[in-house]
């Protein structure tokens, strides 16, 4: 899953694996997360995030072989779902109004207020759920092939390229998600229409593999 990283991502992956990695001293976790992410060393990251974010792939074998070597472990995955932890809360920054469902839509006429603000902070929260990051990462990695350009491409929508990302990853993609991961990875995302849940991304289909 490629993605573009700044210092803040960063500082979202260290809490993450400090929650998944507890028993792993913090000075090994940020040179792991250095490892698995193309640098050499924690100091060389900083430095090179602090001039400009960075564009990036987790290497898991890298991750993994640095721990090992100081005489941990770490279950398969840990450095990819840090990551996409850390886009996913990118994502949530940028778009407040943004869920799982996709974004916010008028509440229905059998809803109160309050029932609708309630639907829509739970399907928030499920976006940092395991099933969202899993989603998440899925979106990431089907959008990662492809490039972006000037204006919006309004031939396909969120909700169509959810579709396209299901059918190469063999499992559910919420609406939500994808643009999360749209939003993560650098393109810019407008609604449909107005109070329309779905997005158009300035996202170029030429040359994708």
């Amino acid at each position: 899953m490629k993605s573009i990283v700044t210092l803040n991502d960063i500082e979202r992956m260290k809490d993450a694996l400090r929650a998944s990695l507890p028993d792993v001293k913090s000075s090994h976790r940020v040179e792991a997360l250095a490892r698995g992410l193309g640098w050499t060393t924690n100091a060389s990251m900083r430095a090179a995030l602090a001039t400009a974010p960075a564009g990036t792939a987790p290497d898991e074998g890298a991750f993994q072989d640095y721990l090992r070597q100081h005489s941990f472990d770490a279950p398969g995955g840990t450095l990819l779902r840090a990551l996409a932890q850390a886009g996913l809360r990118k994502a949530m920054d940028l778009a407040p109004e943004l869920s799982s469902f996709g974004y916010r839509v008028t509440r229905g006429r059998s809803e109160t207020a309050e029932e609708a603000e309630a639907r829509f902070l739970e399907n928030r929260d499920e976006m940092l759920g395991k099933h969202g990051v899993e989603e998440f990462i899925r979106a990431a990695e089907f959008l990662s092939k492809f490039g972006r350009r000037k204006s919006m491409n309004r031939k396909r929508s969120s909700y169509g390229l959810k579709h396209d990302a299901e059918r190469e990853a063999g499992d559910y993609v919420a609406n939500g998600m994808l643009i999360a991961a749209a939003l993560a990875l650098g393109f810019s995302a407008e609604r449909t229409h107005a109070g329309s849940p779905n997005a158009y991304f300035n996202i170029s289909f030429k040359g994708a593999a």
